[in-house]
C-alpha cells in the first residue's frame, strides 16, 4: 500500500452527502424569507424570520456585533468580540441558521457521517444576510464552533453559470503567487508572506507535490498574460483589497507600469481570471470576501465564483495580523496532500486557532467559497 503524505487522504463522502442551506426571499427587502435545507434525498423548509420577537432581537444582536467588528478592524474605535461574547454571537448565528426541522435534519446528517466531518454549504440570496460571519456559528449543546469541529463550512452563490470544468493534471500542484505593493499604499507583508509560503512548501516541493511561482509587482497586463499561458492550478494574491461601503462593490489593488496603485474592480478581475483553468483563487487581501448590496455577486470573491471559478478563498474582514498567512500555510499543505477543499479549510482554521486561540475571530476571517467542498486539487 502506498504510504507518505500524499496517501493520507480522507475517505470520499457518498454522493449527495452534503448538507446544503439556502436562504430564499422575494427580495432583500422582503418581510418574509425561507431557509431550505437539503441532505441526500431529504428536503425541509422553515421560515427565516428577521424581524419581531426573539428572532428580531437575535438579529439586532448579530448586526450590532458585526458592525462593531467592522469598526474595530477599520480603526474606527471599539473592541473586537472575544471569549464569551464571541460564543454568544456564535449561538445567535447558530440559532438563526438552523431553525426547527432544519436543525433536526442537520443533526441526522451529522450523525450519519461516521468517521467523516459533515460538509455544509451555505448560500443566501439576501445580501445583508450573506454578509454576516456564519463561520462563527457556535453549537451551545456541543460547546463547539461548527467550522472547527462538526462541519466543513463553505459558501456558494446564486448564479446561472456552471463552475469551470478543468482537466486534472498529474504531478505537482502549481501555485502562482501574485503580489502587489504599489507606491503610496499602506505596506503589506507580501514579501514576508511569500517567504512564509516558500518555507511552508519546502517539504512539499522536495516531495514533488507542489511548485510555487512568484509574480512580483503585478499589473493587470502581467497577470492576464501569465494566466493566459496556462499551467496554473492556484492563483494566490498577496496585497490590498478594498470594499466601498457606498457602492457596495469590491476591488483589489494591483500596480500600473510605473508602480502606482491600479484598482481592479470585480468585473475586470473576473475577466482576467475566469476560463484560464484556475481551480482555486486565494485572495489574501482585506474584505475581498464581502458582497454587494442587492447584487451580492458584485463583491470580489462572489463575482469570481459566480463567473465559474470552482473555489475562492477570501477575507470577510480586514486581515488580522498574520492569521491569513497561517491559514494559507496549512490550507495549501492539506490540499497538496490530497485533502478536500472543505477538509483543508477546517484543518487550517484549527491550526490558526491553535496558534492564536479560538477565543478570537482570527480563524474565522477567511471565507471559503466552493461549488463542491469535497473537491480535491490533486
Amino acid at each position: 500500500m502506498k504510504s507518505g503524505p500524499a496517501a493520507r487522504r480522507t475517505r470520499p463522502a457518498p454522493p449527495g452527502d452534503v448538507f446544503e442551506l439556502f436562504v430564499l426571499a422575494a427580495g432583500s427587502a422582503s418581510e418574509s424569507a425561507l431557509i431550505l435545507a437539503s441532505f441526500r434525498n431529504a428536503r425541509v423548509l422553515e421560515a427565516f424570520p428577521r424581524r419581531g420577537g426573539e428572532a428580531g432581537a437575535r438579529w439586532q444582536r448579530i448586526i450590532r456585533l458585526h458592525e462593531r467588528t467592522l469598526r474595530a478592524l477599520d480603526g474606527r474605535g471599539g473592541e473586537l468580540p472575544a471569549g464569551k461574547e464571541l460564543r454568544a454571537l456564535g449561538r445567535d448565528l447558530f440559532c438563526a441558521l438552523l431553525p426547527g426541522d432544519v436543525r433536526r435534519l442537520y443533526d441526522v446528517a451529522r450523525s450519519l457521517q461516521s468517521d467523516r466531518v459533515l460538509d455544509v454549504v451555505f448560500t443566501s440570496m439576501i445580501d445583508w444576510v450573506a454578509d454576516k460571519p456564519w463561520e462563527l456559528a457556535y453549537d451551545p449543546g456541543r460547546r463547539e464552533f461548527l467550522a472547527t469541529a462538526s462541519a466543513n463550512f463553505v459558501r456558494n452563490v446564486f448564479t446561472a453559470v456552471p463552475a469551470d470544468v478543468t482537466r486534472r493534471r498529474r504531478g505537482r500542484l502549481r501555485i502562482l503567487v501574485a503580489s502587489a505593493r504599489p507606491r503610496g499604499a499602506s505596506p503589506v507583508s507580501a514579501r514576508e508572506e511569500t517567504a512564509d509560503l516558500r518555507r511552508a512548501f519546502q517539504v512539499l516541493t522536495d516531495g514533488e507535490l507542489a511548485d510555487v511561482e512568484v509574480l512580483e509587482r503585478t499589473t493587470p497586463g502581467r497577470l492576464q498574460r501569465r494566466l493566459a499561458d496556462g499551467g496554473v492550478d492556484v492563483l494566490h494574491f498577496a496585497g490590498h483589497g478594498d470594499f466601498d461601503e457606498e457602492t457596495r462593490e469590491g476591488s483589489v489593488l494591483l500596480e500600473d507600469d510605473r508602480g502606482r496603485p491600479r484598482p481592479v474592480g470585480f468585473d475586470l478581475l473576473r475577466q482576467i481570471v475566469v476560463r484560464r483553468g484556475v481551480r482555486l483563487v486565494f485572495l489574501n487581501a482585506c474584505e475581498t470576501g464581502r458582497g454587494g448590496r442587492v447584487d451580492w455577486n458584485r463583491g470580489v470573491a462572489p463575482a469570481l465564483v459566480a463567473a465559474g471559478v470552482p473555489a475562492v478563498v477570501a477575507n470577510q474582514y480586514a486581515v488580522v495580523d498574520g492569521a491569513a498567512t497561517a491559514f494559507a500555510r496549512d490550507f495549501y499543505a492539506q490540499l497538496a496532500r490530497g485533502r478536500s477543499l472543505g477538509d483543508a479549510a477546517r484543518e487550517a482554521r484549527v491550526a490558526v486557532g491553535r496558534e492564536v486561540g479560538t477565543g478570537t475571530i482570527d480563524w474565522a476571517v477567511p471565507v471559503v467559497f466552493a461549488r463542491d467542498p469535497r473537491e480535491t486539487l490533486r
